[in-house]
């Protein structure tokens, strides 16, 4: 439920047209994505874009530019670990 917490638990997502999935589950983990926030998935100004963007909805990490660069993402997050 902390989102700077060092030692938690990533979900990494390559396909950013799956991101519902993504916000539903940060919606039941606690985070603050509400069911409105959920009803106005991929409206402008939205706390869930249709593509996840970071800094702005709290527990989405990193965004991605083209696709292929998921796999990138989760090498490096691991290799931090």
């Amino acid at each position: 439920r902390n989102p700077k917490w060092f030692n938690r638990d990533r979900f990494v997502l390559s396909n950013g047209h799956a991101c519902a999935l993504q916000y539903i589950m940060l919606h039941l983990s606690g985070y603050p994505v509400s069911m409105e926030d959920l009803q106005s998935f991929r409206q402008f100004g939205s706390a869930t874009p249709g593509h996840p963007e970071n800094f702005h909805t709290p527990g989405i990490e990193v965004s991605t530019g083209p696709l292929g660069q998921g796999i990138s993402n989760a090498v490096g997050l691991a290799i931090a670990q």
